[in-house]
Protein backbone atom coordinates (compact mmCIF):
# COMPACT_ATOMS: atom_id res chain seq x y z
CA UNK A 1 0.00 0.00 0.00
CA UNK A 2 1.23 3.61 -0.62
CA UNK A 3 2.13 5.38 1.98
CA UNK A 4 0.35 8.65 0.70
CA UNK A 5 -2.85 6.58 0.12
CA UNK A 6 -3.05 5.81 4.06
CA UNK A 7 -1.61 9.13 5.04
CA UNK A 8 -5.09 10.53 2.95
CA UNK A 9 -7.30 7.77 4.21
CA UNK A 10 -5.74 8.78 7.82
CA UNK A 11 -6.48 12.43 7.52
CA UNK A 12 -10.03 11.52 6.17
CA UNK A 13 -10.74 9.58 9.39
CA UNK A 14 -9.47 11.75 11.92
CA UNK A 15 -10.03 15.75 12.91
CA UNK A 16 -8.05 17.74 10.76
CA UNK A 17 -6.49 19.67 14.46
CA UNK A 18 -4.84 16.04 15.18
CA UNK A 19 -1.11 16.01 13.96
CA UNK A 20 -1.19 11.74 14.11
CA UNK A 21 2.29 11.39 12.55
CA UNK A 22 4.14 13.55 15.43
CA UNK A 23 1.85 11.28 18.28
CA UNK A 24 3.14 8.44 16.77
CA UNK A 25 6.97 9.65 16.60
CA UNK A 26 6.59 11.00 20.17
CA UNK A 27 5.29 8.21 21.50
CA UNK A 28 5.53 5.11 19.11
CA UNK A 29 5.64 2.49 21.75
CA UNK A 30 1.70 3.35 22.50
CA UNK A 31 1.24 3.35 18.84
CA UNK A 32 2.02 0.57 17.95
CA UNK A 33 -0.08 -0.86 20.77
CA UNK A 34 -3.05 0.76 20.14
CA UNK A 35 -2.29 -0.71 16.53
CA UNK A 36 -1.79 -4.20 17.68
CA UNK A 37 -5.26 -4.16 20.25
CA UNK A 38 -7.33 -2.74 17.33
CA UNK A 39 -5.53 -5.64 14.79
CA UNK A 40 -6.66 -8.08 17.06
CA UNK A 41 -10.36 -6.83 17.15
CA UNK A 42 -10.39 -6.64 14.10
CA UNK A 43 -8.69 -10.12 12.96
CA UNK A 44 -11.81 -11.42 15.72
CA UNK A 45 -14.71 -10.25 13.89
CA UNK A 46 -13.51 -9.94 10.69
CA UNK A 47 -10.70 -12.93 10.07
CA UNK A 48 -12.08 -14.55 7.26
CA UNK A 49 -12.90 -12.83 5.45
CA UNK A 50 -9.42 -10.68 5.42
CA UNK A 51 -7.93 -13.89 5.12
CA UNK A 52 -9.77 -14.59 2.14
CA UNK A 53 -9.09 -11.16 0.61
CA UNK A 54 -5.15 -10.75 1.64
CA UNK A 55 -4.81 -14.33 -0.29
CA UNK A 56 -6.94 -13.49 -3.22
CA UNK A 57 -4.82 -10.14 -3.56
CA UNK A 58 -1.64 -12.23 -3.17
CA UNK A 59 -2.51 -14.71 -5.78
CA UNK A 60 -3.37 -12.25 -8.77
CA UNK A 61 -0.55 -10.30 -7.70
CA UNK A 62 1.57 -13.87 -7.98
CA UNK A 63 -0.36 -14.04 -10.99
CA UNK A 64 0.39 -11.23 -12.50
CA UNK A 65 4.14 -11.34 -11.87
CA UNK A 66 4.52 -14.75 -13.39
CA UNK A 67 2.77 -13.31 -16.55
CA UNK A 68 5.82 -10.68 -16.87
CA UNK A 69 8.08 -13.00 -16.18
CA UNK A 70 6.63 -15.14 -19.06
CA UNK A 71 6.55 -12.03 -21.01
CA UNK A 72 2.56 -12.63 -21.93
Amino acid sequence: MNDSFLDEILDELLPEELDWADLVRRYPVPAVLLAAVGGFFLGRSHGPSILTAASSYAASEMAKNVNELLGQ
